[in-house]
This record gives structure tokens, sequence and C-alpha cells, in this order.
């Protein structure tokens, strides 16, 4: 069962056509965190390389991305994969269109003040509230809804905590939108 990853990508690459030279030259940043040889992918392909699972879940998607962007090639003919620079930045423009549809982007959010510098990230199971300088970064807590917000101050308050709900506009992604106080380590 170790080795499902690399025969989805197999499969995934056989059934689009797709060398693993090519993969490897599309399968880059910013469709991936690091780029990998064509050797490295050839290994996966081959089974002589486990594919692991942070690698999957990143490769995999751009497999299947490139499976979308050909099912969407009007008249429907195969793609090149092989033609890297004439279809990279289609891929990427693909992928982030793809991104944007499946995650989209909120531009305001509320998050949790609990100083002039740090803003709430969660709670510990002992107890105590895990703090970050960084709201923007995907780090501290946010929340589309100001009820949500109002709730974590709420709890704090309860804890001995001083925190203020507030709005700052930055982009976040709707898969990092904090949507329960149980995400974030609170208890019923």
């Amino acid at each position: 069962m170790a080795m499902v990853n690399n025969i989805k990508l197999k499969i995934a690459l056989q059934d689009l056509g797709c060398s693993a030279l090519a993969f490897s030259s599309l399968a880059a940043p910013p469709l991936v965190t690091k780029k990998v040889s064509q050797q490295t992918v050839s290994q996966w392909v081959g089974g002589t390389k486990e594919l692991d699972e942070t690698e999957a879940v990143e490769f995999l998607q751009v497999a299947e991305i490139m499976k979308h962007l050909q099912q969407t090639v009007t008249p429907r003919i195969p793609i090149a994969w092989s033609d890297v620079l004439g279809v990279k930045d289609v891929l990427v423009e693909t992928y982030e269109k793809r991104k944007n549809e499946l995650d989209p982007i909120t531009r305001r959010c509320w998050f949790v003040r609990l100083s002039i510098n740090d803003y709430f990230k969660g709670m510990r199971s002992d107890g105590m509230e895990i703090r970050t300088l960084n709201y923007f970064d995907e780090d501290a807590a946010a929340f589309t809804s100001y009820e949500l917000a109002a709730k974590v101050v709420k709890r704090l308050n309860q804890h001995g905590i001083a925190a203020k709900a507030e709005v700052l506009t930055c982009e976040r992604r709707r898969s990092t939108i904090t949507t329960s106080l149980e995400e974030i380590g609170f208890t019923k």
C-alpha cells in the first residue's frame, strides 16, 4: 500500500501522454513548493523511490490540473506536454484560476488582538493562549464573521485574557479561515 501514490502518478502521466522529463519541468514553483529532477520523477513512476505524502499531494494536484486543462482545450486535441515553454504559462494560469474557484480569497477578516503586537492563534490543551505577531501570513486565527470573533473574545475574557476583535484588510484563502471554536482549541 506504500506505493499507491506512485501508481496514481504513473497512471495520471500515462493518461495525459506526459513524459517524466516534461512533468518535472512543468511541476515546478508556483505549482509546487520545490522543483524535482526528471530522475526523481522517473524513480517515482518506476516505483524505485517512494513518493511521500506531502509530495504526493502537490504533484498529484499538478497532474489533476493538467487533466483539467486537457479537458477544457477546444477543439479536443492532445496537449503537447513536451512543449514546456508553450504550455507552462497556460498551466500556471489554469492552476491559479482553479485555486481561486476552489479556495477563494477573502480580503477582509476579523482578528482577535491580544496586545499591541500580538494576535490570537489558538488555545493549548492546558488553557493557555497561543500568540503570534503575524495576522497576515495565515498565522493568526481569522474569522469572516464578527459573531464568531466576539465569541472568542468572550471566551478569552472568561479566562482572564484581555482581547478585542477588529477587522483588518489582508488576503486569506477560505481554507485558512476559522469556522468554529473547536478548530482553534476551545472545548464546548
